[in-house]
């Protein structure tokens, strides 16, 4: 039992993908930045799904995004406070609130969204076409090991 002695982190898939993340994150963020969008990407994740799909509860978003309900809570609380979603009372569960995006948040999707594409083309600078359909079957898989 001394394979543990070869174990480098830098080498292991687990820590390859969760640097890359971070990578990727402060790349968008940096593109929302200059293009002087005050978003993060974790603001940006939410905005996406409200895009895809105004009004959903917090725990939906919870749920699409892969966070916990703290942080989403959070999340909501900051883009609520720079106008761009409102809570609005479940019609049904007055316990639950449904999320919508303001008109100020609405207009926001195409820039956030060409920042995000900018953002895909600098991380595929250089990689082929077909290299980068295995790289995402690859990362497909590895997340469907995962689920």
């Amino acid at each position: 039992m001394e394979e543990y002695r070869n174990y480098v982190l830098e080498d292991s898939v687990g820590f390859q993908i969760t640097d890359t993340a971070k990578l990727v994150s402060n790349r968008l963020n940096l593109n929302f930045k200059e293009k002087g969008y005050s978003i993060t990407h974790e603001q940006y994740s939410i905005m996406i799904r409200l895009w895809e799909e105004d009004g959903l509860t917090q725990n939906k978003l919870a749920t699409l995004t892969r966070r916990d309900q703290p942080s989403v809570s959070r999340l909501v609380n900051s883009l609520e406070k720079n106008g761009l979603v409102t809570r609005i009372a479940h019609p049904v569960d007055k316990r639950t609130n449904l999320i919508f995006l303001t008109a100020t948040g609405k207009k926001l999707q195409v820039g956030l969204i060409e920042q995000a594409m900018k953002t895909i083309e600098d991380i595929s600078e250089g990689i082929d076409s077909n290299e980068m359909a295995v790289f995402l079957k690859v990362l497909n898989k590895v997340k469907e090991n995962l689920s």
